[in-house]
């Protein structure tokens, strides 16, 4: 065997070698044929808080406070700057069934399925203080809450009906929050919101994603609506808007508000819950399969970088390298990476 050919023999061996270290990295070829590996991140679970109450669907992480809400136990407090030994501060219980909650800075608003709006004072870590309340005169449950502006956005599951409407309340008093308005549509679904310049952005459970022109709140007009299967969280940043979509998360270009269009879909094969975007980074809380980490720096083209194996998630919140997944029955997960 001549020099020559021994060494395209060798160039061969080691191109294979890096196709396939390529594959096994999530690695992509792009556009103009170059190589480009995606280094996938290093996934450890330090801390398991077990005893959050049973059910646990929501987490916040605010410095070295972790608000977390179950379902059964109500909103607690724990201390993570140890994350190793997370601490319990305090907790607040007062019976219903938690189903959402949206932190402006000193105060803490829940959508109580039983119970109405709740709204705390967190000022005090040690200490939580429930301020005011507000429920519905009829059948309506608050499930899901935003607060923009001292308005607070409701979504309202009504058992008579069953569906969703969508109220605005007043909290500009948090000691007495008063109802502005109540809307509702041919399909009224209405799960999450996100508000900006008086543009409301929904997740609508079945019907989609839709947004809303809330200028004027007693006269709520559609801008338009997006197709998908099955919408409930979802994060708006910039022009693009990073929606769970059934068993998978889609991302939508939102730059005309009147023709929101696809730009791409991950399929992860099974219900997706939670989303949280941070520097081009998607965590995906996906139900029976734990998280998804992906790519998403080009929107045309989102890939899996990593994953951490568990059951029954409900959601995702990300702080600098710190990770909490909450569970259904299993408590809190915090991995780092």
């Amino acid at each position: 065997m001549n020099k020559r050919f021994r060494s395209r023999i060798i160039l061969l061996m080691i191109l294979g070698v890096l196709m396939i270290a390529v594959k096994s990295s999530d690695g992509t070829i792009n556009d103009n044929g170059n190589l480009s590996v995606q280094l996938i991140p290093q996934l450890e679970e330090v801390a398991h808080i077990a005893d959050t109450g049973g059910d646990t669907f929501q987490a916040i992480a605010d410095g070295d406070i972790l608000f977390v809400m179950d379902m059964l136990a109500g909103l607690k407090l724990y201390n993570i700057s140890d994350p190793i030994n997370p601490t319990l501060m305090d907790s607040y219980y007062d019976g219903g069934l938690a189903h959402d909650m949206h932190k402006v800075g000193d105060l803490l608003f829940m959508a109580d399925h039983y119970d109405g709006l709740e709204i705390y004072n967190i000022s005090n870590p040690f200490v939580i203080t429930q301020l005011g309340t507000i429920t519905d005169d009829g059948d309506g449950e608050m499930d899901g809450v935003y607060v923009k502006d001292e308005l607070a956005y409701i979504a309202e599951w009504h058992d008579s009906s069953w569906d969703w409407s969508m109220k605005i309340i007043n909290v500009t008093d948090p000691t007495s929050p008063v109802e502005i308005t109540e809307y509702t549509d041919e399909d009224n679904e209405f799960a999450r919101f996100f508000v900006r310049d008086n543009i409301c952005y929904t997740a609508c459970v079945e019907s989609g994603f839709k947004i809303l022109n809330v200028t004027n709140p007693n006269s709520i007009e559609e801008i338009a609506s997006y197709n998908l299967a099955y919408s409930w969280e979802f994060q708006v940043i910039d022009d693009l808007a990073y929606v769970t979509d059934g068993s998978g998360i889609r991302i939508l270009d939102i730059s005309a508000l009147e023709t929101p269009t696809s730009l791409d879909f991950y399929n992860a094969r099974r219900l997706c819950f939670g989303i949280e975007v941070i520097d081009d980074i998607a965590y995906i809380a996906e139900d029976e399969k734990g998280l998804r980490i992906l790519n998403v720096s080009d929107p045309n083209n989102i890939f899996r970088i990593a994953q951490f194996d568990t059951e029954d998630v409900t959601n995702v919140e990300v702080q600098d390298d710190l990770i909490f997944l909450t569970m259904h029955e299993y408590g809190l997960l915090i991995l780092k990476v």
